[in-house]
């Protein structure tokens, strides 16, 4: 048994409330359009002071080195749950704006708060199963109440006038709740997986879908 599958055994047996993606699938600038987008929002929004900003679900640390090369200021904030990537990303060679901590609500709310939220291909479950077995509802294996939930933890540690930015998940952030304190800033990306409604029932297999929300209230 090696370690990486170890971690997830441990997070499904101890942490089953706070696990949705357990791959740690990820690499280098996987969405350049995407982080270029929300670099342009923060210089066109003239933002003066250093932005904080949370890379959730960081995996083995790609996402949060392709983001210092975005925004060379920031101090980013990895947050992994799988704690086999986790010792990975603490074992790299970052300058000392850069963090990586066990993703529990007392620590990311410690770091916070935040700029900007980077939620990129997390809030899903075993997404390559459920396309090819054709699943139609996923109430028993990713209920949109546990996908609301963390929506819902996320966005109390996001500033006003931040990014939370949400793609390839499996529901749709305009669903939740917490969706009307903010508003889409207009970038658009088709996603090729089934997309969910509230009751977990297959709405799309694919569908164009906003990704970067700013935080109006």
């Amino acid at each position: 048994m090696n370690a990486e599958y170890r971690a997830i055994c441990f997070m499904r047996l101890f942490r089953p409330g706070s696990v949705a993606q357990t791959t740690p699938l990820t690499g280098i600038n996987r969405y350049p359009a995407i982080f270029s987008a929300c670099r342009d929002y923060f210089r066109n929004e003239k933002v003066e002071k250093d932005i904080r900003i949370l890379s959730f679900g960081c995996s083995t640390g790609e996402e949060v080195l392709t983001l210092r090369d975005y925004f060379p200021d920031a101090e980013i904030v990895g947050a992994e749950i799988n704690r086999n990537s986790l010792r990975i990303c603490q074992k790299l060679i970052v300058d000392k704006k850069i963090a990586f901590i066990y993703s529990k609500k007392r620590n990311i709310a410690r770091f916070g708060p935040y700029d900007a939220v980077f939620c990129m291909a997390v809030l899903q479950r075993t997404p390559n199963f459920v396309m090819s077995e054709g699943i139609t509802d996923l109430g028993k294996i990713y209920p949109f109440q546990k996908f609301e939930k963390q929506v819902n933890e996320l966005d109390r540690h996001i500033n006003s006038g931040g990014l939370f930015v949400i793609t390839y998940a499996q529901y749709m952030f305009k669903d939740a709740n917490a969706s009307h304190k903010y508003k889409a800033l207009g970038y658009k990306q088709n996603v090729i997986m089934p997309a969910f409604d509230k009751n977990s029932r297959l709405k799309s297999q694919k569908s164009e879908q906003d990704v970067i929300y700013v935080k109006t209230e």
